[in-house]
């Protein structure tokens, strides 16, 4: 089954709630996702459909199945105890008629004859709501039912009808989309959950000039220093290979790290596997990059042994060995990364002192490739700038900033939205180039017919 395109077992997806929140979940055989007050579903029943497919939770009376509400609500709220009954799903098929709510109601073309009553208009009480919830009801037939029982619904205009629409639709609705889990949306769900300081404070647009001026495509190598969790890498892998392993195309990524090890979370996220991970994405330490040790001081700690020498040993010593052999073939192929690679391009995501990094790290570009480094703040990077400006192996350092201005898309009332999210970071671009050496003069002896002093000539390079 293709990941990209079906719900796959095992695979982690993006569920979108009738609240517009988002919920990643993974997509474990033979158990039940809790969605909150929208309901609980099975995983079986929605796996092998298509990715972007709407579903609607229903309930009949052979549903006796309930699962605890969300754990971590349990001990800080008087929720503690309650059971999520699991219903069944019903697939919906795409529509882009008129909301069913609206079709037989009436209403006005001003407000002027609303009168505001409080909750008296709402004939509906909660217990009421709570009650056709349970049943097999479906959110459609109860927002309908809602607005039958609005003393005063018919005398708003339609703008005002739809607005009330949706926010019944996000209270009351069961529905849900499952939406494949992309770097795009893994961004959006971080910002919306507000762990900015994990992600540097990254956009969409800034991550998408960084693809695009850094020139990430198939079958390019390229070094890589990520302090977001693995987000910029899993952004890079999806550019070099579209989240699918099966494309043919090659590519290497080396993540350096200050740390004992590399910080890759949100890699589990994605839909590669360990393995491709593993091939396409080396990690080397910031220390051994750049003071690697000789292979003459490795093989002082340990020597491989002939095929022959290995098969005598016994089953302990043979397990140690082929440990301390793993162990060997990692830093040697570090020594190799650190000493012989050379990269189609630099990316830089950091909090690390960036005028003293960046030309440490930009010696092993290729001539002519291109360098971009992500900041939060523009006084880091015109620092940097300042020092490859400096520097002959650096061509052009520019700073760029981003910005996308959402716009309301509802039909005939387009407009920009009044508020929208700041910061995006800050973006520092230039090309590694590699300056010819200085020529050397040449002294032109003149000839006895032409006498006079001898000429000296710079050669064209």
């Amino acid at each position: 089954m293709d990941p990209l395109s079906r719900i796959a077992f095992e695979q982690y997806v993006m569920i979108t709630l009738p609240s517009e929140k988002c919920k990643i979940v993974q997509m474990v055989p033979n158990t039940t996702v809790s969605l909150g007050k929208f309901g609980a579903f099975n995983v079986n029943d929605v796996v092998g459909y298509p990715l972007g497919t709407k579903f609607e939770i229903l309930y009949d009376d052979e549903t006796v199945e309930a699962i605890e509400h969300d754990k971590r609500v349990k001990a800080k709220s008087d929720k503690a105890g309650v059971k999520v009954i699991v219903g069944k799903v019903k697939v919906l098929e795409p529509s882009v008629k008129r909301d069913e709510g609206l079709e037989n109601v009436g209403n006005s073309e001003n407000n002027r004859e609303l009168i505001d009553m409080g909750r008296d208009i709402q004939k509906m009480t909660t217990e009421k709501i709570e009650s056709l919830k349970k049943q097999s009801t479906s959110g459609n037939e109860i927002i309908s039912k809602i607005i039958e029982s609005h003393g005063t619904f018919d005398k708003k205009t339609v703008f005002s009808q739809e607005k009330y629409l949706k926010r019944k639709k996000q209270k009351f609705d069961k529905q849900f989309t499952v939406e494949y889990l992309s770097s795009s949306f893994l961004l959006q769900y971080l910002i919306d959950k507000g762990d900015i300081q994990r992600i540097l404070d990254m956009s969409e647009e800034s991550i998408g000039m960084l693809l695009n001026l850094a020139n990430i495509r198939p079958n390019g190598t390229y070094l890589c220093m990520d302090e977001t969790g693995g987000l910029l890498t899993y952004f890079m892998l999806e550019r070099m290979f579209g989240g699918d392993e099966n494309t043919g195309a090659e590519g290497k990524i080396v993540v350096v790290h200050e740390n004992e090890h590399a910080n890759l979370d949100i890699l589990k996220y994605s839909n590669y596997s360990e393995a491709f991970i593993k091939k396409h994405v080396l990690t080397i330490s910031i220390l051994d990059y750049f003071e690697p040790t000789t292979v003459e001081e490795l093989q002082k700690e340990f020597t491989p042994l002939s095929r022959e020498a290995v098969a005598d040993l016994k089953s302990g010593a043979k397990n140690t060995y082929f440990r301390k052999l793993k162990w060997y073939k990692i830093h040697v192929q570090e020594i190799e990364i650190a000493t012989e690679w050379q990269f189609d391009g630099l990316v830089v995501a950091s909090t690390l002192h960036l005028p003293t990094l960046l030309p440490m790290l930009g010696k092993k570009v290729h001539g002519s490739r291109p360098i971009v480094c992500y900041s939060q703040f523009k006084e880091t990077l015109l620092e940097t700038a300042h020092t490859l400006y400096d520097d002959l192996n650096y061509l052009a350092p520019t700073i760029q900033e981003t910005r996308c201005r959402p716009y309301q898309s509802i039909r005939g009332r387009l407009h920009p939205l009044m508020t929208m999210r700041g910061g995006g970071g800050y973006l520092l671009w230039c090309h590694r180039v590699i300056p010819a050496d200085e020529p050397e003069l040449v002294v032109i002896e003149p000839s006895e017919k032409e006498g006079g002093d001898a000429k000296v000539e710079e050669p064209v390079a």
